[in-house]
This record gives structure tokens, sequence and C-alpha cells, in this order.
């Protein structure tokens, strides 16, 4: 049995979701950045989009940079989200996506994963799960959900996003 795919997450798919925080206003330092009004409302309506789904969350995992919580803290409030966000720094933008995965792999058994955070740390993770690159970043605001049927150490699969404007789902082929 291989250590780098442990029983636990042989057992059932992962459902990862990857989620890009909203729009967020200027600051001095990039930490500090909150979400605009109209970050709120995005992230509101992608939370929304999340509840038309049936998406619930195992675990919640936050960049610790403002935005990041923020658009966390309301996603999982539309959510009814009974636990916490855990804030991590590897979801920081200029953190390695091979080290997001190994952080992933050590929440199991948890298998519904939000994580919250930006630019281009989110699309790089997303092709790393995919087996190929995504194509384009995650719009201000938006989620995309992941399939990973054989664990972390095969491609997953691009189920669908959830839109920041619209708050409505859409599958690969139209994102």
């Amino acid at each position: 049995m291989s250590e780098a795919n442990p029983p636990s997450l042989r057992e059932k798919p992962i459902h990862l979701t990857l989620i890009r925080h909203g729009t967020a206003h200027d600051a001095d330092r990039d930490s500090d950045r909150a979400l605009t009004p109209g970050g709120r409302r995005e992230v509101a309506r992608v939370g929304r989009g999340l509840l038309r789904t049936g998406t619930r969350f195992d675990v919640v995992v936050s960049s610790p940079l403002v935005r990041a919580v923020q658009t966390a803290e309301i996603v999982i409030a539309r959510l009814d989200h009974a636990g916490q966000v855990v804030v991590d720094r590897c979801l920081e933008p200029e953190r390695s996506p091979r080290a997001v995965i190994e952080f992933v792999r050590a929440l199991a058994p948890a298998r519904r994963i939000a994580l919250v955070a930006h630019e281009p740390i989110l699309s790089s993770l997303a092709g790393l799960l995919l087996g190929r690159p995504l194509g384009r970043g995650l719009l201000k605001g938006e989620a995309l959900r992941i399939r990973l049927a054989q664990g972390l150490d095969r491609p997953g699969q691009w189920r669908w996003s959830i839109d920041p404007v619209a708050g409505k789902r859409k599958h690969p082929a139209s994102s």
C-alpha cells in the first residue's frame, strides 16, 4: 500500500471546490485588502449558487489575507456551514500548489473541501489536479469544483464552476 495514497484517500472521491476571493479595495499592504461592497455581493451570489447545487463542505480553508477570509466567511454563512474557517499560509498567492496538495492530503478523512485563495495559485493548483493547464485564471469570486475520483495522485475532473456575476453553475465547455 502506497504511503502517498493511504486507504482513507482511496475509499471515496474528493470533491474540491476552489474559490477565488471577491473584488477587493486597494490598500498599502496586499494582505490588508478588504472586499468592496461589490466583492461582497459577488461572493454572496456564489454562496447562493453553491447552496442551489446542494454543496456542503467538511472543511473550509482560507488564505490568511483579509479578502480571502472575508470571502470564506460570506460563503459559509450562505451554506449554514457549522464549522469554522481554517486559515493556512499554504494558500497565500506566492505559495506552491504542490504544498497545497500535501495540505489537502493531511485533511483526510475530509472529502468535501473548499479552498479560498488567490490567483495565480488557484489556476496552477487546478492545472495540477486536472493533469492539464486550466487555460485561464479564476474570476474574482468564482468557484470551481474538481472531482478527484482516485485521490490526489490521479487527474481529477472539472465538474462545474459558479459565475460570480450570475451566481449560476456553468459546465466546463461553457466556462
